[in-house]
């Protein structure tokens, strides 16, 4: 249970985060966010190319079976879209949304990196402008 509560809360996370890659008036939270998000698709990303599913689910599954049973063979991304929206998917389709949300987050994910830096960069090259100027110098 504690798998499947660690997982949906940092599939929310990500999900709710997703702002932070274009929005950065919160500078250190997107830049926690870029790395935590980095990691969470990379692993998902991963683990679907070596087990064929997200390795929480696989580690979910395994519990529940150790402890005698498992509510049923349906992926924990299926049970949790039935419990939040009454939905409910097949595996299938729960994959293929996954993967287009992925597809979607690296195209914001590079858009607001690149404004990320140039937004740095600018912000370096001023400072840095303002060093070189004598006292007194506009």
């Amino acid at each position: 249970m504690a798998i499947e509560f660690s997982h949906g809360l940092m599939m929310l996370l990500w999900g709710v985060g997703l702002p932070l890659l274009i929005w950065h008036r919160l500078a250190r939270l997107s830049r926690a966010y870029v790395w935590f998000s980095l990691a969470f698709v990379l692993g998902s990303a991963v683990s679907h190319q070596l087990l064929g599913e997200c390795v929480l689910t696989t580690l979910a599954r395994a519990s529940w079976q150790s402890a005698g049973g498992h509510p049923d063979a349906l992926p924990f991304i299926v049970r949790f879209t039935n419990w939040v929206a009454g939905v409910r998917p097949s595996a299938r389709a729960a994959v293929l949304v996954w993967q287009v949300a992925i597809a979607l987050y690296c195209v914001a994910f590079l858009w607001g990196w690149r404004r990320l830096a140039s937004s740095s960069a600018r912000s370096g090259s001023s400072a840095g402008a303002e060093q070189d100027r004598p006292a007194g110098e506009c």
